[in-house]
């Protein structure tokens, strides 16, 4: 009796520990599965509430980093934040997860955490609790919306944005799709890709006081490197990043496979010094923009093409057709009745080219307090360009600060300030240049072209010019500070474009008259043309240049504790 007793005995408490073993382990997997339940709904709400603020736009912005999240989270959506405290935010605490018949089997507690020191990255802490088990999940996110300095299209597989040049800011390329092993950067120069910059009046002299005191030293851009389709190869003095301020990711083509080269710093990366790289991480990307494709943005959502929206929207059309000058709506009452004298003076018929250069044009209306049309006057050495709403010119090639003869070539260079307002008191608007039967389309940046200091007007990026020109814009001024738009954007050696480009092909050449791009054999020690990436508010983007913002929402990490 006493032998059965203890056998009796044995197996029950052998049953009892294998069910104490189950119900912890059970518990254990309640727990997890609350933590992770608690997880991925704040994730998925996390992302819809960064793509809802995204699409509201009317989001405070800085001039380098800012992530929309920074300041705290409206998941309600109804204006009122819950704010951070200590850098924490409590989104959930103990929510019940149930079972399949409703049962509860579990809770979590959700945290949202942002970085004291990287305003981009967030993390996620869920708890799950089951019966006294715990268990924690987490995750972390880089949110942002990267605008790049420069957005290049196919056209960048030539491989021009290489040599010495500059570029303070972040690069998106397209590449070519049907060739992914060329190269788009190629470089054994000094070409720099850099997160920061600073308006030193020493170095860019008579440049800071056109700028708003923040924007005037950035130290940390959110500059990234994205290569959709293509290869990039790093050698000699090339820096993409430094070791001391890296740039926030290399996302190119097929990841560390398409990036080539060596140099002496950050050498486990083969010479790129950033903070993540990989593949290219975009799930959709943007299409790069052309005027005869539809422009995703609000003024032009309503047409068919970006053209067709420039077209309709501008405040004046200027257009030349068979040889005369004409405007193709009807002509608005008060517009001066000098318009097409003003502009035929100015006009070089054999080349279709309109020069603004020592002589005045006056196409503002009304004459008293313009809301339409543009006015050019020159006094002292000094151009002024006035554009009220946009203005667009077809048919025509422009040369800004040049000579009056009109030629393209002209040696003669001229500071042009320009002064935007669009009609609803914005201080901006864009001038496009468009052809017409392959006519046009052309723009001579000849001289500085900078906003003017009036302080009605405000300084940039609060006042801002937008450039499109279909074929080529050619920077010969020294300091241009303006968002461009162009086919083929050439710049000159040792200038400086102070905003951003977008542009199937980025091409640097040699000063004078030259406007093949430069290779790399043919760069000259020392010359380097530079892009600074000045950010534009979005509340004061001009409304018909393409608004590159591309929100990312990357998981950086996970982990089961």
């Amino acid at each position: 009796m006493v032998l059965i007793a203890l056998l009796v005995f044995g197996t029950f408490f052998r049953t009892q520990i294998e069910l104490w073993v189950t119900r912890n382990d059970t518990t254990s997997v309640q727990a997890f599965y609350a933590a992770e339940a608690g997880l991925q709904k704040y994730k998925a709400a996390l992302f819809q509430q960064y793509i809802w603020l995204e699409q509201q736009g009317n989001a405070p912005e800085g001039p380098g980093c800012y992530t929309q999240l920074f300041d705290g989270i409206d998941l309600d959506r109804d204006g009122i934040l819950t704010k951070y405290t200590d850098n924490q935010i409590v989104l959930a605490e103990g929510e019940n997860v149930l079972d399949a018949n409703g049962v509860p089997i579990g809770s979590y507690t959700v945290k949202l955490i942002r970085d004291s020191h990287n305003g981009q990255i967030f993390t996620l802490v869920s708890q799950g609790t089951s019966r006294g088990a715990r268990a924690t999940v987490q995750a972390t996110f880089h949110i942002s919306a990267n605008v790049p300095g420069i957005f290049a299209g196919s056209g960048q597989g030539t491989r021009w944005l290489n040599g010495s040049a500059t570029i303070r800011g972040g690069i998106y390329i397209e590449g070519n799709p049907l060739n992914p092993e060329q190269y788009v950067i190629q470089s054994n120069g000094n070409f720099k890709l850099l997160n920061d910059y600073n308006l030193n009046p020493d170095t860019y002299s008579g440049i800071s006081d056109r700028v708003e005191q923040s924007y005037r030293q950035v130290n940390d851009l959110c500059a990234s490197l994205r290569v959709r389709y293509g290869k990039i190869s790093v050698g000699g003095s090339t820096q993409i990043g430094t070791p001391d301020n890296k740039v926030k990711g290399v996302f190119v083509g097929r990841g560390m496979r398409d990036i080539e080269g060596q140099n002496d710093v950050c050498e486990k990366t083969k010479g790129v010094c950033a903070e993540a790289i990989g593949p290219f991480d975009i799930a959709n990307p943007p299409p790069f923009p052309t005027l005869d494709s539809k422009l995703n943005s609000d003024a032009c959502r309503s047409y068919t093409s970006w053209r067709s929206c420039l077209q309709s929207k501008a405040t004046l059309r200027i257009q030349r057709v068979g040889g005369s000058l004409t405007i193709p709506h009807p002509p608005n009452p008060l517009l001066p009745p000098t318009c097409l004298t003003d502009l035929n003076s100015v006009l070089n018929p054999t080349s279709n080219t309109l020069t603004l250069g020592s002589k005045a044009v006056d196409c503002a209306f009304p004459p008293a307090n313009p809301s339409g049309g543009f006015r050019y006057t020159y006094s002292g050495g000094q151009g002024t360009l006035e554009i009220f709403g946009d203005v667009v010119l077809e048919g025509l090639n422009l040369v800004i600060g040049g000579s009056d003869k009109g030629n393209q070539k002209g040696n003669q260079s001229i500071s042009v300030n320009y002064k935007a307002k669009s009609p609803d008191g914005k201080k901006s608007a864009t001038l496009a240049v468009l052809a017409v039967n392959g006519q046009g389309g052309n723009m001579d940046l000849n001289g500085n072209l900078l906003p003017d200091p009036d302080p009605n007007y405000g300084l940039y990026p609060n006042h801002v010019l937008g450039l499109v020109v279909e074929k080529n814009l050619y920077q010969r001024g020294q300091y241009v500070m303006a968002p461009v738009y162009a086919g083929t954007f050439r710049i000159v050696k040792q200038n400086v474009l102070l905003g951003s480009v977008i542009t199937n092909v980025f091409c640097t050449t040699s000063a004078g008259d030259r406007f093949e791009c430069e290779s790399e054999e043919q760069k000259g020690a020392g010359q380097s043309p530079e892009v600074v990436h000045i950010r534009i508010p979005r509340a004061n983007q001009p409304v018909l240049i393409p608004d590159l913002r591309i929100p990312t929402f990357q998981v950086l990490s996970y982990e089961r504790r």
